[in-house]
């Protein structure tokens, strides 16, 4: 009788120590893992948005036939030199109304998208980087989307002055895997339209548009 109770007592000493080191080595896993889950997620969240932005500014403007003079008017004197530029708000704030919900609903209806790390990468380290087999984890996105135009303002040459636009477009995307979740800033600047403007630009014109 006291046998059996010795063999019952020591069975579940035995369960317990291999609980604990159960319960050890998953919380020392999930410490190691994390950060490396963390790291990756954000970096595919960051280009994942970046092409997503990219691609729809790049067919809106190919679609709208956007060029710098359907943007921008450059008024002159008689001499030939800038007296003004000036931006149609109108089609500049309609066109970045279109980005924003384009690549608002690109964003947040974009299916999850699969990722392969290998086991090596997520343990950390640099012995095992990049080592064994993969493991797939599965990516969604979600985000609130701004976007402002930004005017550039750079010698071209004797009297030529390059004026480019830009889209400055940024984004905060939060990417969802099982148990984590993560939230990273994305910004992104895109070239809508320049020329080279021919003539004298008075500095009070360039500090009006930077």
């Amino acid at each position: 009788m006291r046998r059996h109770r010795f063999i019952r007592g020591q069975a579940k000493r035995l369960m317990t120590f291999i609980l604990v080191v159960f319960i050890v080595m998953i919380a020392l896993i999930n410490h190691l893992v994390r950060p490396v889950m963390e790291s990756a997620t954000t970096n595919e969240a960051k280009i994942k948005a970046v092409n997503i932005i990219n691609n729809i500014v790049i067919k809106e403007l190919g679609e709208n036939s956007v060029t710098y003079d359907s943007l921008i008017h450059v008024s002159r004197g008689s001499d030939g030199n800038v007296l003004s530029i000036t931006t149609d708000i109108v089609k500049m704030n309609l066109f970045k109304s279109h980005i924003i919900e384009k690549v608002q609903k690109e964003l947040n209806g974009s299916n999850s998208s699969s990722m392969n790390v290998p086991i090596g990468t997520l343990l950390g380290g640099n012995l095992f980087y990049g080592r064994g087999p993969n493991v797939n984890l599965r990516l969604t996105l979600s985000g609130n989307i701004s976007a402002e135009f930004k005017s550039s303002f750079q010698s071209a040459g004797i009297n030529q002055t390059r004026h480019q636009i830009y889209l400055d477009v940024e984004t905060d995307v939060y990417t969802f895997l099982p148990g984590l979740g993560t939230a990273t800033k994305v910004n992104t600047n895109i070239l809508v339209a320049e020329t080279i403007i021919v003539g004298t630009v008075p500095d009070m014109v360039l500090n009006a548009k930077q």
